[in-house]
């Protein structure tokens, strides 16, 4: 099994996707067990998902036929209809720099306060909507989260560091 050289930026982005999804399991086994399940069930998630869509770049018939049940396209119809813009690795290092601040403003603020000051921001100033959209995607998404995790499922969110230094 080969990855043609035009797919492999992609099988390297995804390596490296997939070796912090490893970091992210082991270390959720430093928590208390109640504590760890989530992100052990996205993490375990991950894995295959990831592994999937790496057979999917490689020129074999299994590669073949995960890029049909995902896609509805053969590989080939995938990189004709790829976007042809060429990316610089600085372009693609301020995604993880978005990313790291997101971690960063979790790790600090916690996941309600950082989730619509992130969704607005990225909207706004990388999806390019306005403000108004984006103000709605932000509210939207703090409703979904909130409901979804503190409500439907009752499981407490990260509350953030500085409540604990100040709370």
């Amino acid at each position: 099994m080969r990855i043609p050289e035009h797919r492999r930026p992609s099988a390297y982005y995804i390596l490296v996707i997939l070796a912090v999804v490893v970091l992210f399991i082991a270390t959720s086994y430093q928590y208390k067990i109640t504590d760890r399940m989530f992100p052990l069930m996205v993490g375990y998630v991950a894995v295959p998902l990831l592994l999937m869509d790496l057979l999917a770049l490689t020129d074999s018939k299994l590669g073949e036929k995960l890029s049909i049940f995902f896609s509805a396209k053969t590989p080939t119809e995938v990189d004709e209809d790829a976007d042809p813009t060429e990316r610089t690795i600085s372009q693609e290092l301020m995604i993880f720099v978005w990313m790291g601040a997101l971690v960063l403003g979790i790790y600090l603020i916690g996941f309600l306060p950082c989730t619509p000051v992130f969704v607005y921001c990225w909207m706004k100033f990388r999806g390019g909507y306005s403000v108004k959209e984006s103000a709605y995607l932000s509210i939207g998404t703090i409703i979904f989260v909130y409901v979804l995790f503190e409500i439907i499922l009752q499981y407490e969110l990260y509350p953030g560091i500085f409540l604990y230094w100040y709370g």
